[in-house]
């Protein structure tokens, strides 16, 4: 077993920058878990600004309308004067202000037209008023066209807006329908599993390429064969132990929620499927790489690249179409598909479970692609 300690002792004096990634991501991950990253908020409520009116109009529209607007924000008269209006603006007693013209029901209800407004320059919230007094104006220029009388319309879509809707949102009983904690700590497992092997291989790699020491090894009584049969003992032996070091770290700090998640075997096989193509990507990388200098350069480019693209620090939820499709060429986004199915379903039907195992078949198969594609590069090498 010349081999595999000369491999066990390149990997111990190597063990720095395990430790370093790790201590990295538990130092993040506390930080951003202890910013509430995750929770859901439990209720809504509508923000009531402050409007300001100016009424040039004195119709049963106009004052419909205001009826209309104090449903939902504080409605004030201001005088009709432009300096009041810029003052009661620019001290933010009012955030909005309408100005209803004299030919209010011609204009605006008959023809069309706008109201005119003023907002509070850079503000949001302007847009949220206009579109309240277009769905007023929308209803009721309808019902008057259907038969309705103007005060009748008025008073139908008043009453229509104070009504209420119960709505009852369906969470997981267990989860209450946040991302569970051990489920976020998941998601960020790549990062770490694809940086840590690619570096800790990659050394090792190299380190086997020197020509000394590859003579050495050419020149001793261990046959090729044992040689390579060493050698995928110590990718293995490093592979496990730095996935029993992440599954360790879910079960240390979130012990009850993740020992008592009946998906926690599932999260587990995920992460060992993930663990198959990073030991994969490493070797490849290990393969195309001939000086230390450049290893740091391309694990960082390669791992945040996949990382970014995938889902692992940003939430496939809020990605685009484009960068999705993408990523489904990356075998960390079906693991990252995985882990989304997992932490949102405590009891997996049987469509999610074939779902669950094709995410799980093809991230072994993008690792089988993977080493393929390394083994012909190394055997090309040693043809030259």
């Amino acid at each position: 077993m010349t081999v595999f300690k000369g491999f066990m002792t390149i990997t111990r004096q190597n063990l720095n920058i395990v430790f370093m990634y790790v201590a990295i991501f538990l130092a993040i991950f506390i930080m951003v878990e202890k910013t509430g990253v995750g929770e859901s908020t439990s209720t809504f409520q509508m923000e009531r600004l402050e409007i300001g009116v100016i009424d040039r109009n004195q119709s049963e529209l106009s004052r419909g309308l205001m009826q209309y607007l104090d449903q939902y924000h504080t409605v004030k008269t201001i005088p009709d004067d432009k300096a009041a209006l810029q003052d009661a603006m620019f001290y933010r007693n009012i955030y909005y202000a309408v100005i209803i013209p004299e030919d209010f029901e011609t204009s605006c209800l008959e023809n069309g037209e706008k109201l005119p407004v003023t907002k509070v320059p850079g503000s949001s919230n302007g847009y949220y008023v206009d579109q309240q007094i277009n769905t007023f104006l929308n209803e009721i220029r309808i019902m008057t066209s259907g038969g309705y009388s103007l005060k009748d319309a008025i008073a139908e879509v008043c009453a229509l807006t104070s009504e209420t809707s119960d709505i009852t949102l369906l969470v997981d009983k267990d989860h209450n329908g946040e991302m569970p904690g051990h489920a976020y700590m998941y998601q960020f497992f790549p990062y770490i599993l694809m940086s840590i092997l690619c570096y800790a291989i990659g050394y090792i790699m190299i380190s086997f390429k020197k020509p000394d020491l590859q003579r050495r090894i050419n020149c001793s009584a261990v046959s090729i064969r044992s040689q390579n049969l060493q050698i995928i003992l110590g990718y293995i032996v490093i592979g496990l132990a730095l996935w029993g070091l992440c599954i360790l770290m879910s079960v240390i700090l979130y012990k009850n929620s993740f020992l008592q998640d009946s998906n926690s075997s599932y999260y587990i096989v995920n992460c060992f499927c993930n663990m198959l193509v990073s030991l994969a990507l490493a070797f490849l990388v290990g393969t195309l790489i001939k000086k230390d200098d450049l290893l740091s350069a391309i694990v960082n480019v390669i791992t945040l690249g996949i990382s970014f693209t995938c889902g692992v620090f940003v939430s496939l939820d809020i990605m685009g179409r484009g960068i999705k499709t993408f990523a489904h060429f990356l075998p960390v986004y079906w693991y990252e598909v995985n882990n989304q199915l997992l932490a949102h379903n405590t009891v997996l039907h049987s469509a999610q479970q074939r779902s669950l195992f094709v995410g799980y078949l093809i991230q072994i198969l993008f690792a089988a692609a993977i080493l393929c594609v390394a083994l012909v590069i190394t055997k090309c090498r040693q043809t030259e």
